[in-house]
């Protein structure tokens, strides 16, 4: 029966036709197959990593297997860079029915104690090989931008285009900065499509993530970085936004969690949409407004309700009540107004915002700590993948250590609102602003209970 050789590049750049590793392959490969008598039927070629096992080529020819007797390689390394995967790889195309054979090492075969100790030995020695091309690839270009000033590569992060600043997107950048400082994730995504400016892929449609990725880059500020295994690098490249700019946009979005307290887009009609939640579960108590029968536009009515009470949030809630808006805005309005007048409502209010601020505190520091759990277990798996030493593995150990120590140590400071500063702010808002807008600007929320009844919690 014929033979078939498989072929393997790391990347694109070995895989023309004038590419010196791809040819001696096939060279070596038929060179081997005409000693031994074999009849080559059809080469597969695979352009991918020699640790990555998705191979469209391998598998074509493990369907194809019925059709040959022999699959041939170059090097046994083409199999794989990786201990495990070079097994696993070799025991698929033994169970497919085929023998294997190395152009430079001879037959590969599992069953046989010395064939096999062979190959044990040369994956090892192409796993450890593979590693240390890694370090030295690694090590030359923390040089480049040690020893240069260079970044890796040209920069071609949306705003920019082979390294410099793009006059098109580097204005929609400066943009995007601008508008999150006031506005949401959503109605800056809703105005770029609006506008019909393609996202960062060339897309129609926008995404949350690919703001965020920006918003957040240090290098829209001027400052490249390169480095994540122990040495961190830092050089100043031409800004986009001003690091003035940069902070306040983050800033702002930082500010923005869960009980953001932000108008929605409907504001025009819920004007409470963002400073009201449900005092029996804490969520959002969002518009709602059913259409009205035939379509009249005339007998339609809008309503408050908890979104703890929706399927899609979970149903964790059972404060169903609908309250309409009319009614709710003069309970609100009035119970302000009380709440302005009366110092031993103002004391609780009070009250019941710092004790809300003191449980966030607490909360994000939950959070911190999940988040270096996390950030230690990948470099822990970066060791058993030999991305790094473990000198460099105990260097990150001990930063870790670190932050978990500062964060033990960190306690929440209660914030004090002063009543008397309050009071002529609130008083200032009530007499100028829309009730909305008003608890907006006093730092007001509204917690409103199954029974009606509404409570005030003012935040430091």
């Amino acid at each position: 029966m014929p033979a078939a050789i498989y072929l393997r590049v790391s990347g694109k750049m070995q895989a023309g036709s004038d590419r010196y590793g791809l040819a001696t392959q096939e060279h070596e490969s038929r060179t081997y197959a005409a000693r031994a008598g074999l009849r080559v039927a059809r080469v597969y070629v695979d352009v991918i990593s020699g640790t990555q096992d998705d191979r469209t080529a391998f598998q074509e020819l493990l369907r194809d297997a019925h059709g040959y007797s022999v699959a041939i390689l170059g090097v046994q390394d083409r199999l794989a860079r990786d201990v495990a995967l070079s097994y696993a790889m070799l025991g698929a195309l033994q169970a497919a029915g085929l023998r294997v054979h190395s152009a430079a090492e001879g037959p590969l075969d599992l069953e046989d104690d010395t064939h096999a100790l062979g190959f044990g030995i040369r994956a090892v020695i192409a796993d450890q090989e593979r590693r240390r091309i890694k370090a030295r690839m690694y090590g030359g270009k923390l040089a480049k931008v040690r020893d240069r000033g260079l970044p890796v590569a040209p920069i071609r992060a949306y705003g920019w285009r082979d390294g410099a600043p793009d006059p098109e997107t580097s204005g929609r950048v400066a943009w995007i900065f601008e508008q999150l400082e006031t506005r949401g994730l959503n109605a800056v995504m809703q105005e770029l499509e609006a506008r019909g400016v393609p996202s960062p892929t060339g897309r129609p449609r926008w995404t949350r993530t690919a703001i965020l990725k920006m918003i957040r880059n240090p290098l829209y500020r001027g400052e490249y970085g390169y480095g994540r295994k122990g040495e961190r690098l830092t050089l100043p490249v031409q800004a986009l936004v001003t690091p003035e700019q940069w902070q306040r946009s983050n800033a702002a979005l930082s500010g923005r969690y869960k009980q953001q307290r932000r108008a929605g887009t409907l504001t025009h009609l819920y004007e409470l949409q963002g400073v009201t939640r449900c005092g029996e579960c804490g969520s959002a108590m969002s518009g709602h407004s059913p259409t009205p029968r035939g379509g009249d536009e005339l007998r339609r009515r809008r309503y408050y309700h908890c979104r703890g009470t929706l399927q899609v949030q979970g149903a964790r809630c059972d404060h169903r009540t609908y309250y309409p808006v009319s009614d709710l805005h003069q309970v609100v309005a009035e119970g302000l107004a009380s709440l302005i007048q009366d110092p031993q409502l103002l004391r609780l209010a009070l009250a019941r915002g710092a004790q809300t601020v003191a449980t966030l505190d607490v909360g994000h520091g939950r959070t911190d700590h999940a988040r270096l759990d996390a950030e230690w277990e990948r470099w822990k798996g970066a060791l058993r993948a030999g991305a790094i030493t473990p000198e460099e593995l105990a260097v990150e150990r001990r930063r870790i250590d670190a932050a978990r120590a500062s964060l033990t140590e960190e306690q929440p400071q209660a914030l004090q609102v002063d009543p008397h500063a309050w009071l002529a702010r609130a008083e200032a808002s009530v007499a100028t602003l829309p009730i909305g807008e008003a608890l907006r600007a006093a730092r007001v929320t509204v917690l409103v209970f199954r029974t009606g009844a509404v409570q005030f919690s003012i935040q430091p």
